[in-house]
């Protein structure tokens, strides 16, 4: 009698237990878990529609998955992606600003109507800041930056919104851009030192943890900077550091607060070599950067292969891969001279 009790005991259990299973399995169908780039588990209850953040390189992730139109209801700094956004969104003036970078107006936030804030990791400390008014976020970009932090980035927002065949395109394309550079300079002995400076200040530095650093390498070339250490920002030197450095090759942004006749005029630079042989370049950024974390990088890539290699990578080859990115991404153009393309 007591042995039929304790087998109908250990019957009852493996019901419940099935039972619960089943259970586990249903509440988990149809929604999608993540898990972000600092290992939290992220659970949506359906594609997300509309997001937010202030952090241009993450939403920019987004903005490229959308084709411009879909998913951003909140901006950051507006003005710095302008001219590409402005291009190819029909009312991005109209886009609710929340802030900029570390600085968020939750209200605004509130009146977005968004279901997913998306920030990179130097912002984590911003996730109990959007829980708090009911939204769920994604740490979507590494301080670590290299290719795989865009692949990464791009993936995983393609899970949470339900575009990966969108994000696979992308990404695919960005591969293709790097192995053909590869095989472009795989060739290249004398590899030139090339010196990557900040926007905001021509005394800073790209160090090695950049994405600049690939960048240079896979166009043939290597980062003169060393002994610097750094993740997700310009470092900032000194003078005599850059002269010890003597890179021969010089890129800086497009939008830095400098230009390149500031830098060969001043007698301070005059003894490095870039300066002394005017191969200092204002990289392309007019529409947009083509030398940040973002899936624009495919560009930045095929400039600096013609910049250091211009017989191996011609200009009209730059203008071929940057049509078909733009026409893939935002089914558009743009001329030679609204890139800043010479």
């Amino acid at each position: 009698m007591f042995k039929k009790i304790r087998n109908v005991q250990l019957l009852i259990m493996m019901l419940v237990f099935l039972l619960a299973g089943s259970l586990s399995a249903l509440s988990a169908e149809g929604k999608i878990v993540l898990v972000d780039v600092i290992g939290r588990e992220v659970v949506l209850d359906q594609p997300a529609t509309k997001l937010v953040g202030t952090h241009n390189p993450t939403l920019n992730a987004a903005v490229v998955l959308g084709g411009g139109e879909k998913y951003i209801v909140g901006f950051g700094n507006k003005e710095m992606s302008r001219p590409l956004y402005e291009a190819v969104m029909d009312d991005y003036d109209g886009l609710v600003q929340i802030g900029k970078g570390g600085n968020i107006n939750f209200e605004a936030v509130l009146t977005t109507g968004a279901d997913l804030a998306i920030i990179p990791e130097r912002f984590k400390d911003q996730v109990e800041q959007f829980e708090k008014v009911g939204l769920n976020v994604l740490v979507a970009l590494p301080n670590e930056e290299s290719f795989d932090t865009i692949r990464q980035s791009l993936t995983l927002l393609g899970k949470a919104l339900g575009a990966e065949d969108r994000s696979d395109m992308i990404v695919g394309y960005m591969d293709e851009r790097i192995e053909k550079a590869k095989k472009i300079t795989s060739q290249i002995a004398d590899k030139k030192k090339v010196l990557f400076l900040g926007g905001s200040s021509a005394l800073s530095v790209a160090p090695a943890a950049m994405i600049q650093t690939q960048l240079i390498e896979v166009a043939g070339g290597e980062n003169a900077v060393s002994g610097i250490s750094g993740t997700g920002d310009f470092v900032q030197v000194n003078i005599e550091q850059i002269i010890a450095w003597n890179p021969d090759v010089i890129w800086y942004p497009a939008y830095a607060s400098y230009t390149d006749e500031d830098l060969i005029n001043d007698p301070a630079w005059s003894s490095i070599d870039a300066i002394k042989n005017k191969t200092i370049y204002a990289f392309p950024s007019l529409v947009e950067p083509w030398d940040q974390p973002t899936a624009a990088l495919s560009l930045g890539i095929a400039w600096a292969a013609h910049n250091l290699h211009p017989d191996l990578y011609t200009l009209d080859e730059i203008m071929a891969d940057v049509d078909e990115y733009y026409n893939m991404v935002y089914g558009k153009t743009f001329s030679r001279e609204q890139l800043g393309l010479e």
